[in-house]
This record gives C-alpha cells, sequence and structure tokens, in this order.
C-alpha cells in the first residue's frame, strides 16, 4: 500500500509577539516617524495620540498646531532616532535612552518666504513610556541627558 507523508512545518523565523522591550523600542521609533511627519504635514492627529499632555514632548504637538494656524510649514523638518536603549522594563511602564538627531530646516510663511531657520541638533533623552490599556505604549515623560533643553 502507498503511504502520504506531509512534510513538517518549519516553525516560524520570527515569534509572532515581540517582547516589552522590543514594544517599547517601536513605540519610540513610531513617535519620531510620526513627529516628523506632523512636522512636515502640520497635521499632529496621530502624534497626539503617542504621547501625554504632560510630557515636554507634547510641546511639539503645541508648536505644530500653532505653526498650522500661522500658515507656517516646515517641509524638511527631520528626526531621526541614532540609537535606542530601552532600560526598567516593567509591566505597565519602561524607559529607553535615546539618540536623536534633527536635521536643519527652514520655517516657511504662507507666502513661501523663510522666517525662520532651525539648526542642526543632537540630542540624548531617557524617555519614560506607560502602557495604555489598549497595550500601546505611550511617552509619558522626557529627561535631557545632555543639559541642552
Amino acid at each position: 500500500p502507498a503511504t502520504i507523508s506531509t512534510p513538517p512545518t518549519p516553525a516560524p523565523s520570527t515569534p509572532s509577539a515581540t517582547s516589552p522591550a522590543q514594544q517599547v523600542e517601536a513605540a519610540v521609533r513610531a513617535y519620531y516617524a510620526e513627529l516628523t511627519r506632523a512636522a512636515q504635514t502640520n497635521d499632529t492627529s496621530v502624534l497626539k495620540t503617542l504621547t501625554t499632555k504632560g510630557c515636554p514632548c507634547y510641546r511639539s504637538v503645541t508648536v505644530i498646531d500653532r505653526n498650522a494656524r500661522r500658515g507656517y510649514q516646515t517641509p524638511d523638518a527631520s528626526f531621526s532616532v541614532v540609537g535606542i536603549t530601552v532600560h526598567d522594563v516593567e509591566p505597565k511602564n519602561a524607559a529607553a535612552q535615546v539618540r536623536t538627531s534633527e536635521a536643519p530646516y527652514d520655517v516657511i510663511d504662507k507666502s513661501d518666504k523663510k522666517i525662520g531657520h532651525v539648526s542642526t541638533r543632537r540630542r540624548f533623552l531617557d524617555l519614560s513610556l506607560v502602557q495604555a490599556p489598549s497595550g500601546q505604549w505611550i511617552i509619558a515623560n522626557e529627561f535631557d541627558l545632555k543639559g541642552s533643553g
């Protein structure tokens, strides 16, 4: 009699669930990607959901919204993550040391006139994150580890 055999199913190469530290890193990277998008488009609707209103980093939302009301644009703004070290991960809290590089960009008014310039800036921050009931990690506080504002 003939026999039919099925080949073994290989194990997935990456786990389907990420660790809390990986989730925190992904949340930080998502925040900076969204910060860039929000600064370039003047749309803070998603950025507002990635941080608490009490975080110093929420100031970016306030500035972008104010610029939008005034008709200002920052189409070349860019905020890049250079490195992340996640630490002190607990069930609903975590922290991450983050090094960023902010490219120089101009502030443009309604008539396409340059009205300001933001210089290159590198930052070294410690971010505190909290996990919302939905499971999303949200930036709750920011500490400047370089003392440069």
